[in-house]
């Protein structure tokens, strides 16, 4: 069964390695094994600045939970931006993404947001397009070959 729930400092380690996972396995696509993209991409995915968005009062964090096993992570800020939704290799298709996603539009909604937005990986976009975000701009270059693409959403 899968739990969702807000992240705690204990979950640092894991939610770091489910970032770091997903965006070198599941995220190819976007990096495409260049080394200095996937670099700067990881850069900042370390438990010391995961600790750091934790204690951040402009931002929620969700971890998706099954059993004693981290699978998903999401972090909202309070500005409607959705900064990370990650799930580990081989938690995709299996609904984790959608249940942390939801629960982040919840919190959006309780914090009275009319509008959420992203800058999705191409890996990303059709999971985006599912939960009802249309493109809201042209792609923009990001980390070395990798893109950024603007994703909005109306509450």
């Amino acid at each position: 069964m899968i739990t969702i729930r807000t992240a705690e400092p204990r979950d640092a380690d894991a939610a770091v390695d489910v970032l770091r996972r997903s965006i070198t396995e599941l995220c190819r696509v976007d990096h495409q094994n260049d080394a200095a993209a996937l670099a700067g991409w990881l850069a900042n995915k370390t438990p010391q600045n995961f600790l750091a968005w934790l204690a951040s009062k402009n931002n929620l964090c969700m971890v998706a939970e099954e059993g004693a096993c981290l699978m998903g992570v999401g972090m909202i800020g309070r500005n409607g931006r959705i900064h990370l939704l990650y799930l580990s290799p081989g938690a995709q298709r299996r609904g984790i993404g959608k249940a942390i996603y939801l629960a982040m539009e919840r919190q959006a909604q309780t914090w009275g947001l009319q509008k959420l937005s992203t800058e999705s990986t191409t890996a990303a976009c059709a999971f985006y397009e599912r939960m009802g975000f249309t493109r809201a701009g042209a792609a923009v270059p990001g980390l070395g070959v990798t893109l950024s693409l603007p994703y909005e959403k109306t509450l």
